[in-house]
């Protein structure tokens, strides 16, 4: 009897059928009643690793880094996974997702009869939670007992979460070629948008890739073409949807496009690297694993990078190549621009250096707030006159950048024209709080003990970062509050401002910068309307560092131009290196007219008053002040008097002389300027001839002799102790002091021992012995003043 043949194919078959019906049946059954029971819920993300992304304050991605296990990978809520994308994902992997439990039994009694009984193209039937078992527990799948533990880990995700849940795991566990996971990720990466922005031709793209990652994928040509293929089948069986006609308008609008035509896709070599800077610093910071969306202006800052580059090609003759720039908005403190460097990139200028957080010596651009607290603790106001003299402090003797005196000057002019000897005037005298003590109450915190700074603080004695002096700027605007700055694009409420200037100070140190003239050309001034800016520059010692930062409506802009490696360059003077930059970027500002008229006008709840003031003494004028110009100043704060430089003196008609006192008809009332004499003696040397009173006709007794001001001893300062060397020489102390105008002779003493007598202008020097020793001086016009001094010899 003849042997009947199966037909080929047939016992494989069946023994698939046996593995697959029979024998797990039970096995899942028994699993799934076991899970259900004592399983507690897990945590969906417990091993998820997420990159970074980070967004411009207009939504477009910055940058995109990988996780720890080098993958491009983000966790997004499905809220924000376009409906076309889930749609056609569930149409190509798991139709009857919301139907089934975590097991399709349609779908597998579909891939049994057409892999099997039809001897067919296999065909999957691993619902999405099948595949999000798989995923989120890093199963092996292709045997048996991985496949067992495929279906009761689906069953156990089932029974914790939403389906919705479910579905959010899925999009973010997903494969989508290379080393890119989840479809935030890949939808930033091919397509350069966010999940929630996709067409539906990228839509369907990329529900195709999870199922073959490998030979799918858009990062090479042939994984493009069986993509393509793939996105074609998924888009005819889109088409004959019997449910099209209750798509919404988002889905109909993302399906504008036509579905048939090749698309374009990106690459990982395209992913943006924008402001690597301030990237970094927020990594640093901690801003890691997640979405950032940050404040900074992405076409600002690309256009504050073309500047940059196109004034540095500019200045290749001056050896000037690299620079850092950093500008926010003063209101919020939110970063608009962060220029780390001229270029990230460039080795030579030791490009991946941060200069906005580098710590650099700011030179003059810390005089500001010299000024401010001198301002607050009533010792000038802004006409209130300085000398910029020779001043010797113990060790220090302070010089200006071009070595020249310019003798009295205005606080304001001082202060715009950066004079050096004023500012350490005033900063001598600050007190509680000091320099020092506010400088670390204001986010500067000084390595050192203060007596290492000394009076070279307001100088630039000390370093800061560009951030920290751009947050200091920011105070003058706001009322004289410190904040931190914010990289958010939605500023946090809760940030803490605190108070450190008045603001009344504030104001009056903006309205003072205000009137420093800009760098514009005559020409360009005349062609163009620009606002007012309120800005200073900085040179640090030894140029090394050229500094410019300024207020302009609601932006705090500051520029540094340098070397990282700390060279020096003699064109690396603020002024003239990095203000013209200063001054360009501003320019690509947008005009801020109604902003900065609020700026620069005092608020109504400020506490000051703007009052007539000599214009030559900055006091309040007496009957012989010739001329009087409008001023500030803090009723009950600022130091007003009424000026005495112009005084009358009767000089006799027949003689012209100087007479006593007046006789009217036979002396005439005359005005002349008495200034102190270490005044009167730099406006000699600065060339002002002042006419002279004429001398006495006859000598008048004291009591008809005019009376003046005391005099100030200038050397030696009270309360510091002086050492003497073992040198005749080096034991010599100068007696120096500024006296009235009227005075002619003074005469110094020594615990009332006479020392000798000089005239105004003129140094005394004593031979200085050990021990406490007071110096007294007292002039002609009865003035007198005096110090206390210790003095020791230096051991051998």
């Amino acid at each position: 009897m003849a042997v009947q043949q199966r037909q080929p194919g047939w016992q494989p078959r069946l023994k698939w059928l046996l593995h697959w019906l029979l024998l797990p049946a039970g096995i899942v059954l028994l699993l799934a009643a076991l899970l259900l029971a004592v399983s507690a819920k897990p945590d969906l993300y417990a091993v998820y690793q997420q990159g970074s992304a980070y967004f411009a304050g207009n939504g477009e991605l910055l940058s995109l880094q990988l996780a720890d296990d080098q993958r491009y990978r983000l966790k997004l809520p499905l809220k924000d996974i376009a409906p076309v994308i889930q749609r056609a994902t569930l149409l190509y992997e798991d139709r009857n997702f919301y139907q089934h439990f975590g097991l399709d039994f349609t779908a597998i009694a579909r891939a049994f009869w057409q892999g099997v009984l039809r001897d067919g193209r296999r065909q999957g039937a691993s619902t999405i939670s099948m595949q999000l078992a798989r995923l989120r527990f890093k199963l092996n799948t292709s045997h048996m007992a991985g496949k067992l533990q495929q279906v009761a880990y689906a069953l156990y995700l089932e029974r914790h979460f939403s389906k919705a849940e479910l579905l959010e795991a899925y999009f973010n566990y997903a494969p989508y070629g290379g080393n890119i996971e989840g479809v935030a990720a890949a939808s930033l990466i091919y397509f350069g948008k966010e999940a929630s922005e996709l067409t539906l031709p990228e839509a369907i793209a990329l529900s195709v890739i999870p199922q073959n990652p490998n030979q799918r994928s858009p990062l090479s040509s042939s994984g493009q073409q069986q993509l393509e293929l793939a996105r074609q089948r998924l888009t005819a069986i889109w088409q004959q949807q019997p449910d099209r006609q209750t798509e919404t308008t988002a889905e109909l609008t993302a399906q504008s496009l036509p579905l048939t035509l090749p698309l374009q896709y990106l690459n990982r070599a395209d992913i943006p690297q924008q402001a690597p800077h301030f990237i970094n610093q927020l990594r640093a910071q901690g801003q890691q694993q997640g979405r950032f969306y940050t404040s900074l202006q992405l076409p600002l800052q690309q256009r504050f990078e073309q500047q940059l580059g196109r004034y540095l090609q500019r200045q290749q003759a001056t050896g000037i190549n690299n620079g850092s720039v950093l500008l926010i908005k003063r209101s919020t403190m939110q970063v608009q621009a962060w220029l780390g460097s001229a270029d990230f990139n460039n080795q030579v200028i030791a490009g991946q250096v941060d200069g906005v957080t580098a710590a650099r010596s700011p030179g003059s651009a810390l005089k500001p707030f010299v000024y401010a607290l001198a301002l607050q603790q009533g010792l000038i106001h802004p006409n209130t006159l300085l000398t910029d003299l020779p001043r010797r402090y113990g060790s220090f003797n302070p010089e200006n950048f071009d070595r020249q005196f310019a003798g009295p000057v205005s606080a304001t002019t001082a202060l715009i024209n950066s004079r050096n000897l004023p500012a350490v005037q005033l900063q001598a005298q600050l007190q509680q709080p000091d320099f020092y003590q506010w400088l670390n109450a204001a986010g500067v915190p000084l390595a050192e003990p203060a007596s290492h700074y000394g009076l070279a603080l307001v100088l630039g004695g000390m370093e800061l970062s560009m951030a920290q002096l751009v947050q200091l700027y920011a105070m003058l605007g706001n009322g004289g509050q410190w904040q931190p700055l914010v990289w958010q694009q939605q500023k946090n409420e809760a940030e803490q401002s605190q108070p450190l200037l008045s603001p009344e100070a504030a104001f009056l140190t903006l309205d003072m910068l205000r009137q420093h003239p800009g760098l514009q050309s005559g020409l360009l001034s005349e062609l163009t309307e620009s606002g007012p800016v309120a800005w200073k520059t900085g040179t640090s010692y030894a140029f090394r560092d050229a500094w410019a930062v300024g207020l302009s409506g609601d932006y705090v802009l500051a520029v540094w131009l340098g070397n990282f490696d700390g060279s020096s360059n003699p064109n690396l003077v603020g002024r003239s290196a990095a203000g013209p930059l200063f001054f360009e970027l501003l320019e690509l500002l947008p005009q801020q007219p109604e902003v900065n008229q609020r700026l620069f006008s005092p608020a109504a709840s400020l506490n000051l008053t703007k009052v007539a003031l000599c214009s030559r003494s900055g006091d309040l004028p007496n009957k012989y002040c010739p001329q009087t110009a409008p001023g500030w100043f803090i009723p009950g704060v600022s130091p007003i008097n009424v000026s005495d430089v112009h005084r009358a003196i009767p000089v006799d008609i027949s003689s012209g002389l100087r007479a006593c006192s007046h006789q009217p008809g036979v002396t005439e009332l005359k005005v002349f300027e008495f200034w102190p004499s270490e005044i009167s003696n730099a406006m000699r040397q600065a060339g002002i001839i002042l006419a002279q009173p004429p001398r006495y006709l006859t000598p008048c007794p004291d009591n008809l002799l005019l009376s003046g001001q005391p005099p100030q001893i200038r050397s030696p300062q009270s309360g510091l102790s002086y050492q003497l060397g073992q040198q005749s020489e080096q034991q010599k102390i100068a007696l120096q002091a500024s006296f009235d105008g009227a005075v002619t002779k003074a005469h110094w003493f020594a615990d009332k021992r006479y020392l000798g007598a000089i005239a105004p202008g003129e140094t005394l020097f004593w031979q200085g012995q050990p021990g406490q020793v007071q110096l007294s001086v007292v002039d002609d016009l009865g003035g007198a003043a005096s110090v206390t001094i210790a003095i020791s010899v230096a051991p051998l």
